[in-house]
This record gives C-alpha cells, sequence and structure tokens, in this order.
C-alpha cells in the first residue's frame, strides 16, 4: 500500500469510523430545506434536518461494516500438504451502497470478484465487508474500483485478480426524463487474471445475467 492507504488502512486492528458531524449535516439540510420554499412546513423544519443527519450517519458507518486489516486468511493447502487452489475463484452479486461524491445521492451496486489464489485464501464476506467500508461515502466508481483491489491485492497477494462494480446511481435516475435503471460499470484486471483464459472466464460468469439492484 502506499503512506496514505497505510493511514487509511491501519493494520492489525477495526478499521475506524468514518467521522460524521449531525449538526453539521443539520445545519446544512436546513438552508436547503429553505433553499427549496419548505419554510411553512414546521415540522419538516424542526425535524427533517436531523432525520436526514441519521440517515447519513447509517450510510457512511453501518455497523456490519466493521472490519480488521488485514483479514483472516487461510493457507491454500489440503490436509495432506498439497495446494488447494490454482484456479480461478469467483464471487458474484455482492451487493454494496455508496453514495455519488458529486450529487451525495444514493448509487446501490453490485460486484462481481475473482481471484487466483497463491499461498493464501479468505472467507468470501471479508472481502464484501471491506469493500461496503469503502464504498459507504461520498465516492467515485473508479476511486473505489482502484482501493478495493489495492487493499484485498495487498491482503491475499493472489496470482491475479479482478473486480467488476455495476452501479445504478440515483442522480441518474431522477434527471431522466422517466425512471431509468442505467448501468454504471468499472473494471479492473491484475495479474493472471488480464490474460486469457482465466480473464474470458470471469467475464462469462460476471456477465451472464443482467444485475437486479436492491434484491434480497
Amino acid at each position: 500500500m502506499s503512506t496514505n492507504e497505510e493511514k487509511l488502512f491501519p493494520t492489525g486492528k477495526l478499521l475506524p469510523p468514518k467521522p460524521v458531524s449531525l449538526e453539521q449535516i443539520e445545519d446544512g439540510v436546513r438552508k436547503i430545506l429553505l433553499g427549496l420554499g419548505q419554510s411553512h412546513k414546521q415540522e419538516v423544519m424542526d425535524n427533517t434536518p436531523r432525520r436526514v443527519a441519521e440517515m447519513y450517519q447509517d450510510i457512511i458507518n453501518a455497523p456490519f461494516c466493521d472490519i480488521e486489516i488485514p483479514w483472516k486468511c487461510f493457507p491454500n493447502l489440503d490436509t495432506d500438504g498439497t495446494k488447494l487452489m490454482d484456479d480461478l475463484i469467483v464471487v458474484t452479486d455482492c451487493h454494496y451502497v455508496s453514495l455519488c461524491e458529486h450529487h451525495l445521492a444514493p448509487a446501490l451496486g453490485i460486484a462481481h470478484f475473482a481471484y487466483v489464489p497463491d499461498e493464501k485464501i479468505t472467507g468470501y464476506s471479508k472481502i464484501k465487508k471491506g469493500l461496503n467500508y469503502l464504498a459507504r461515502q461520498p465516492q467515485l466508481n473508479e476511486r473505489l474500483l482502484k482501493h478495493a483491489l489495492d487493499v484485498v491485492e495487498s491482503v491475499l497477494q493472489p496470482k491475479g485478480l479482478a473486480l467488476i462494480l455495476q452501479s445504478t446511481h440515483t442522480c441518474l435516475i431522477c434527471k431522466s426524463n422517466a425512471p431509468a435503471q442505467e448501468i454504471v460499470t468499472v473494471q479492473g484486471f491484475r495479474g493472471c487474471l488480464k490474460e486469457d483464459p482465466f480473464r474470458r472466464e470471469f467475464l462469462a460468469t460476471a456477465y451472464g445475467k443482467r444485475p437486479v439492484f436492491g434484491a434480497v
């Protein structure tokens, strides 16, 4: 990791909550409401700023995003000492939530992840927790992709790594002539996953069906 990333991801401890000031958010929302001509709605002016502030706090610091860096990994070895996996491991349809940093509007995302292990393998929930920690803040898709790849690569040190992020942004939906679900996709490949057959196999799995955002 770079020096900046080491500051962001201190090793050997739970990643810290992201700073949120409810009072400052309330002040800002109150001004927005005045700008939207809502001053005549007393209940809205009294309570909506706090509700919005708490909503953003919940988005930014969801409790299930707690994760330790580096997270727990396992030796890529069978009980007889031979290597377990020397092929592609794929995890698809990892749902996450983010915020468009240009509009502060929610974005719903689905991630598809793959790696070819070397000495380590890991639990799939760790990857999703790490992605959610990085995503739940004002964010760019391109930055989220790079940071997620950097963190997973630093922990797993795999032979190859790939990540596809597909997201639908409410700022896009609201600006459309009619409600729609435009999908924004960014993807990154490292190591042996830059080349076929691994790259081709991963893409076929990841793009084999259209994502359904917000699915339970």
